[in-house]
């Protein structure tokens, strides 16, 4: 008798295309200037302006952006997945 043998493939989520936005809006609702968004990721200022025309981060950056993020209870303006209603401007 045969042993059947399964392959389960997980699907990573899809990269927001919106990614230049949501990371707008994260800018904007931590009150940081994009330098000082650069600054704290330990990143150049040049990289953060490709991430805004549409780049995506490599793994290492996109960790340490949600990582800042979840930080500041931002999170679920850079993830669609955490939106659920909460994806509006800050202070309104």
């Amino acid at each position: 008798m045969g042993h059947q043998q399964r392959v389960y493939r997980i699907e990573p989520p899809r990269f927001p295309e919106d990614f230049p936005q949501r990371l707008e809006k994260f800018k904007d609702a931590s009150g940081m200037s994009w330098r000082e968004l650069a600054r704290r990721l330990r990143i150049d200022i040049r990289l953060v302006g490709r991430w805004r025309q549409g780049t995506r981060p490599d793994s290492a950056n996109l960790m340490a952006l949600f990582s800042m993020a979840a930080g500041l209870g931002l999170l679920h303006l850079l993830l669609p997945e955490l939106d659920n209603g909460k994806d509006t401007d800050a202070g309104e």
